[in-house]
């Protein structure tokens, strides 16, 4: 189950909330945004560019542009994403 609550997008910014339910596996995901990961609650692990962290509550993970990156949930997770510049494809689905 993925969760998002777009919480602002402004400027060349964008800041989304997203909910990830335990054994949660994501789609290898690629894009030119920045992205920068903050995990408000919860346990997974964080592929970029092949290599994997554990990441938990207070955790930040940067993803620099169109760099391959993968999540596996393994507890219950809140995450705060932040976006450069803002992903027009996210905010079209909404």
């Amino acid at each position: 189950m993925v969760k998002r609550e777009f919480l602002n997008h402004n400027g060349s910014l964008m800041l989304v909330k997203v909910q990830l339910a335990a054994g949660f596996k994501g789609e290898v995901d690629q894009h030119p945004e920045e992205q920068l990961s903050y995990i408000e609650k919860g346990k997974l692990e964080f592929y970029v560019n092949g290599e994997k962290r554990i990441l938990v509550e207070g955790d930040t993970q940067y993803i620099p542009s169109n760099v391959k990156h993968q999540v596996h949930v393994l507890e219950e997770c809140v995450i705060l994403d932040i976006f450069t510049p803002i992903r027009q494809d996210l905010v079209e689905s909404q």
